[in-house]
């Protein structure tokens, strides 16, 4: 019985470690699409921000030369 549970136990650690390993690789394998991602959403985001703020600061028109 002792030793069932000790076999258990390390099948338990094997498969944990493998898990952990596996996920380990797959974000590391993964995390350059998820930066270029990122960057292209935050360059959106900004050039809209940037032409939002343009619009409100510049007046619509002009006001003329008074005489």
């Amino acid at each position: 019985m002792k030793s069932l549970l000790f076999k258990i136990g390390i099948g338990v650690s094997v498969a944990t470690n493998i898990f952990f390993i596996s996920l380990a690789s797959y974000t590391h394998l993964t995390q350059d699409s998820r930066v270029k991602e990122n960057r292209a959403y935050m360059k959106k985001v900004i050039e809209k921000e940037v032409y939002d703020q343009i619009k409100f600061v510049i007046p619509k028109q002009s006001g003329g030369v008074i005489k």
